[in-house]
């Protein structure tokens, strides 16, 4: 049986492309990281204008919100299921939860937010106090805890 033959260029553009493609994922995950934390940045700064008090950035949390964005990544749809459940795990009395898709930028997804009545309310929440926020994939999660 004859092996096939592979010229040397294919083989450097198949290592090419590979090499692409992982850094086309380092990317998006750096651009979701950036995403997130200029997003936190707007909450909180949303907040300070209304007199609110704004929300430390907790790791836990955050760390919550990106399984959360990766379960909806997956599962290619948004949900709050198994809130509860991330409620629980935070630590806190009490949490809030904003989810969101597809926005180009956290700015698109902040005035999203700001203009629906529900999502809001759950920026401007005075009984929360840490949050987190995470990006996979174009699947947002804001969860917001406090006492």
């Amino acid at each position: 049986m004859r092996s096939p033959t592979i010229r040397r260029g294919t083989v450097a553009m198949m290592v090419f492309a590979s090499v692409a493609a992982v850094a086309a994922v380092a990317a998006t995950a750096d651009d979701d990281v950036d995403y997130a934390r200029r997003l936190a940045v707007q909450v909180n700064e949303y907040r300070t204008r209304e007199h609110v008090a704004p929300l430390a950035v907790d790791a836990t949390i955050s760390e919550l919100a990106r399984e959360h964005s990766a379960t909806m990544a997956k599962a290619g749809r948004m949900s709050h299921d198994d809130f509860p459940s991330r409620v629980r795990r935070s630590g806190f009395a009490m949490c809030v939860e904003n989810i969101g898709w597809n926005y180009r930028s956290a700015e698109e997804q902040f005035n999203g937010w700001r203009s629906s009545p529900g999502h809001d309310h759950n920026m401007l929440d005075r009984r929360v106090e840490r949050m987190g926020v995470a990006v996979v994939a174009g699947y947002v999660t804001m969860i917001a805890c406090g006492k």
